[in-house]
């Protein structure tokens, strides 16, 4: 077997290009469906992707508190002015932009941010919320009035600053 293997590969044409691995992309592909002839090397050669990604896993809290103890919560009155989005991003390296996104009632808002690393959670954005409550129920069914609800996004920004992977995503209600 080893001597056929190696009395195979003395028979082959000397002096093809060939690369293994190398993609054969449209340009390789003539009209017929047929290869091109006369491709250079450098045609089939593969070339090095450089990876700019980072896989992050990120740890969130919405409080009312600004800082001090924090208090993890779904809900929130009114009058407690803002909601303060804290978070924590493992595995981060350096930090990297990102977008902030609060979105409410359809009207969606942008917040440029940094997400720097961290192993605690950090305040990274807040949004104030006021006026009176807004009630989705009826008088005759109070158990079904609740807020409005709201979510905030965080995703990290692309080179022209806009919304590119998503890292985090959570709801909240507003009473």
């Amino acid at each position: 077997m080893r001597t056929l293997s190696l009395a195979l590969a003395c028979l082959l044409p000397v002096g093809l290009p060939a690369c293994v691995d190398a993609p054969i992309t449209e340009a390789h592909i003539a009209p017929d469906g047929q290869l091109r002839t006369g491709l250079e090397q450098s045609a089939f050669s593969a070339r090095p992707q450089v990876s700019t990604g980072q896989a992050v896993q990120v740890a969130a809290v919405l409080a009312a508190q600004a800082d001090g103890p924090l208090e993890d919560a779904a809900e929130f009155s009114r009058d407690v002015g803002a909601v303060h989005l804290h978070l924590r991003a493992d595995s981060l390296m350096e930090a990297r932009p990102v977008l902030f996104v609060w979105t409410h009632a359809g009207v969606r808002e942008e917040v440029q941010g940094v997400l720097a690393p961290t192993t605690t959670l950090t305040l990274a954005a807040s949004h104030p919320i006021s006026g009176g409550p807004v009630i989705s129920g009826s008088p005759e069914q109070p158990e079904q009035a609740r807020g409005e609800p709201w979510q905030v996004e965080v995703y990290s920004a692309d080179a022209a600053g806009g919304a590119g992977e998503l890292l985090f995503r959570r709801e909240f209600l507003v009473l």
